[in-house]
């Protein structure tokens, strides 16, 4: 299994878990982190916004010999902003971190997944993409559409080849970073990192492909 981010507020519960269930996980943390490889976990320091670094690392994994199930793409970032005061590098900003970093991920890793007879990506969506105001997170909500769009595009073209893309929607996700970041919310209302986990591996297990869900809405 792949996680991208392996060491955040998301990826690192996620990491956890799905290396203690028994999967070999290789997870990419960002360049300025450092992480000791562990049981089931091996940590690859990379820049998912370049291109050619992430078809590199995808190559080397894949000249191991290695049958991937899953990628579960947890990189992203978040910002205010609205028309009025955004800026052309607010939204290309959002753009890098939120679809630039699935993409140079996804092409590389669903042409593996072809050649090994199948396998799941997943990647996280948004809450406001669905209800709520999306006003004062224009930037940050339109990357986020791109990762909708990607999902139904790669379910069309991939049944045949047995891949199947699922975006996961939370709520607000309960991580050290939100609770630093909004100290006075109801965190019994957030959706919790391991809820997250049991959905995606349930939907791993998931043989009949006409049963599994593009959109997973956890909130």
């Amino acid at each position: 299994m792949l996680i991208t981010g392996a060491l955040g507020g998301l990826g690192n519960p996620l990491t956890d878990y799905f290396s203690s269930t028994g999967y070999q996980v290789f997870g990419t943390t960002s360049p300025s982190k450092t992480a000791v490889n562990r049981n089931n976990t091996k940590y690859y320091p990379l820049n998912l916004t370049d291109e050619n670094a992430a078809q590199e690392l995808i190559d080397q994994l894949q000249s191991e010999k290695i049958k991937l199930k899953a990628a579960i793409l947890t990189v992203g970032g978040f910002a205010m902003n609205n028309l009025s005061n955004a800026k052309l590098s607010d939204y290309e900003h959002m753009m890098k971190l939120n679809f630039f970093t699935a993409i140079n991920v996804i092409k590389p890793v669903h042409q593996w997944m072809c050649e090994v007879g199948g396998g799941n990506i997943f990647m996280i969506g948004s809450r406001p993409l669905f209800e709520g105001s999306s006003r004062e997170i224009l930037p940050y909500t339109l990357s986020k559409s791109l990762l909708l769009q990607l999902t139904h595009s790669l379910n069309e073209s991939s049944a045949e080849d047995k891949i199947f893309t699922s975006l996961i929607v939370p709520g607000t996700i309960d991580t050290p970073i939100n609770r630093q970041q909004m100290p006075a919310a109801d965190f019994t209302q957030w959706t919790q990192p391991l809820d997250i986990a049991h959905e995606i591996h349930q939907l791993m297990e998931q043989r009949d492909i006409t049963l599994k869900k593009a959109v997973v809405k956890l909130y």
